[in-house]
């Protein structure tokens, strides 16, 4: 039996549910439940060379996220692989999750690394990541920057009109060598119809259209060959803007679908463009 696309389903389910207080008894229950699904699924090893489809979190040195966000993500990075893993048959059943500090990227055979970063505290890259990263570009390599936006309020995050660690990507390496090169891609890019055929949803176009500081939707290429793209995770609207998720975290953060298709376009694309 194929759980993992109920499980999506499911989860969008209850995010929209979690958007409205009345329902918090509801809300729980169905937490409960996915939660008990995600426990069914079978927990992924860590990624082995042999693997030909290798996912791995890295953890810089200067981490800015607070604990529990760290924590939270990690959770929902491996849910979100396992469900990928299960639910499409073009990974095989052999995409595996791990982790790694990002300086010792280049000692780790993974094609496609994860960083998310803190949408308000900037997250300072050591001088040795900046080597790493760029090797691994150099190599081949591919790194999806992932702000997370969802623990604050839109006029929190909205007022932050830099980050060092987008500097680095859309300055410092094409500053440094002119292979690099950066644009911000629309839905008519191949991006968005390589695998599912998706669109970016009412929340990122409304990001995209009213704040013109969002890194949201970067892509870095090296030579032709995409190596970073950046992506937001924000929580809900509501009156037409962003508002914090609740600590402690009241549902499990969800993707939806459309960043869920998007996700796996990405790293068919990274992997195999």
């Amino acid at each position: 039996m194929d759980i993992a696309r109920p499980w999506v389903k499911l989860k969008a389910v209850v995010c929209r549910i979690a958007m409205h207080p009345p329902h918090r008894l509801t809300f729980l229950a169905l937490r409960a439940l996915v939660l008990a699904a995600l426990c069914s699924i079978p927990t992924l090893a860590l990624a082995q060379a042999t693997s030909p489809f290798v996912w791995t979190v890295l953890q810089p040195e200067h981490d800015s996220r607070d604990a529990d966000v760290r924590s939270f993500d990690e959770f929902d990075s491996k849910s979100f692989v396992e469900g990928m893993n299960q639910a499409e048959p073009i990974f095989r059943r052999q995409l595996t999750w791990n982790k790694a500090a990002l300086k010792d990227l280049l000692a780790v055979t993974t094609p496609f690394g994860e960083l998310r970063f803190d949408a308000v505290k900037p997250l300072i890259l050591t001088t040795r990541e900046k080597t790493v990263l760029r090797e691994f570009f150099a190599r081949g390599g591919f790194v999806f920057f992932e702000e997370d936006a969802y623990p604050y309020a839109e006029d929190e995050f909205w007022k932050v009109k830099s980050w060092p660690v987008i500097d680095f990507l859309t300055k410092e390496l094409p500053a440094r060598d002119p292979n690099f090169k950066v644009e911000k891609v629309t839905d008519a890019h191949p991006l968005f119809h390589q695998y599912y055929s998706t669109q970016s949803a009412e929340w990122i176009t409304h990001e995209l259209k009213d704040n013109p500081y969002t890194p949201n939707r970067t892509l870095v290429t090296y030579r032709g060959h995409p190596c970073a793209f950046v992506m937001g995770r924000y929580y809900v609207i509501e009156d037409g803007k962003w508002i914090a998720e609740p600590r402690p975290y009241a549902h499990v953060y969800n993707h939806e679908l459309r960043g869920y298709q998007l996700t796996v376009n990405l790293y068919v694309y990274a992997t195999m463009h």
